[in-house]
């Protein structure tokens, strides 16, 4: 068997082994470090990178590797799992996001790989932030071990659970073949976990989102590595039946993977009526002004145009236009706003909406 180390984390073929990977020196004197499970089987297959809470209040992720985890996992694999609970303990100590020495999303701080502009003269690449430092010791982990990689999230307080189809981007025809694949080799997984599915926002909102340089993003788009982030509903708390599920749903991608036997298991959607086709992300409807929100549909409700997705007053609950903010798109809803104040703009819901882009995009785009 092929020996992985991560950090002090050794495998052994049968075994669970733990260690950690020192991520950041503190000004207090002490090292900020992050944990290391993994899961070594007694025949070759290929190496699974399973991660989670990058964000350190989205909690289910770390639920699910703990219970996921096992000494008869390890001795039911082909292949090795490497498990990594959290990807920002700071944050985790916080309840936060971010961690306290860097205040940037640290899902957008992995290196730009084949994105980097290499004619660009800028400083800052030249001192990369906290974080990115910490995101490029788990790159060059994934890019030394991963043949595949799993990102656990959690989404809002009221969202639905669902797995997201990147977009997978190639330079020219030479490139296109590879992006093709991989994008057929994410749909399987996707589909393999089982939970309702939703394409990225448009291309180039995904670049400009710098989703390129999230965890999965740089796996899959810069390594050229399988992969995909799963959203897991409501961040802050556990949901006994959303980490049960999960768990069904990885040792499914497992199997796909070729990495253990046994039947599909059935996971459940928690009742969400699928849309007839493929969906993709939209930050929509938005507050036309500043004002107080009533929502009035549920995660995972279809709605069509027109629908009233929330009432609308001003602060004496006077309505506003004609009392409500309305959809102009069909479609399902993803994850809605958890305050009741918006200011002109304001995202009111993220729905997913029939998706009209292609998954594999050409970047840079080709100059008309």
């Amino acid at each position: 068997m092929k020996t992985i180390t991560v950090g002090t984390a050794k495998s052994e073929p049968g075994k669970l082994t733990y260690g950690h990977i020192d991520a950041m020196d503190l000004p207090t004197g002490i090292v900020d470090r992050i944990p290391v499970i993994i899961a070594q089987g007694t025949e070759e297959g290929p190496t699974f990178f399973l991660t989670a809470n990058i964000h350190g209040n989205e909690l289910t992720g770390i639920a699910i590797i703990h219970e996921l985890m096992t000494e008869d996992l390890a001795k039911s694999l082909r292949g090795t799992v490497v498990a990594i609970p959290t990807q920002n303990p700071a944050g985790f100590r916080r309840y936060t996001r971010y961690p306290d020495y860097d205040e940037r999303d640290p899902n957008r701080a992995f290196p730009e790989g084949r994105f980097a502009k290499k004619e660009e003269d800028d400083e800052d690449k030249k001192y990369p932030k906290p974080y990115e430092q910490v995101a490029r010791k788990l790159y060059e982990y994934f890019d030394k071990y991963a043949d595949y990689h799993l990102d656990f999230h959690n989404h809002t307080l009221r969202s639905i659970s669902y797995s997201i189809l990147d977009r997978i981007f190639y330079k020219d025809d030479s490139d296109k073949e590879e992006a093709e694949k991989l994008a057929e080799q994410q749909k399987g997984m996707v589909e393999a976990f089982g939970m309702f599915g939703s394409a990225d926002f448009p291309a180039k909102k995904y670049i400009n989102l710098k989703y390129h340089r999230s965890a999965s993003g740089a796996v899959l788009n810069s390594l050229r590595r399988p992969a995909f982030t799963v959203e897991l509903g409501s961040n802050n708390v556990l949901v006994p039946e959303v980490i049960a599920e999960s768990i069904k749903g990885t040792r499914n991608v497992l199997r796909w993977a070729g990495m253990l036997d046994g039947a599909m298991e059935e996971i459940s959607d928690f009742g969400i009526e699928r849309p007839p086709k493929r969906v993709r992300r939209i930050e929509h409807p938005r507050a036309p002004q500043s004002g107080i929100v009533k929502l009035l549909v549920d995660p995972g409700q279809l709605v069509k145009a027109g629908d009233p997705i929330a009432k609308f007053t001003d602060m004496h609950g006077r309505p506003i236009g004609d009392g409500f903010i309305r959809t102009e798109q069909d479609g399902i809803m993803i994850a809605l706003r958890d305050k009741m104040d918006v200011y002109p703009n304001d995202i009111v819901s993220e729905m997913g909406v029939e998706d009209d882009e292609p998954i594999i995009a050409q970047y840079p785009p080709p100059k008309e």
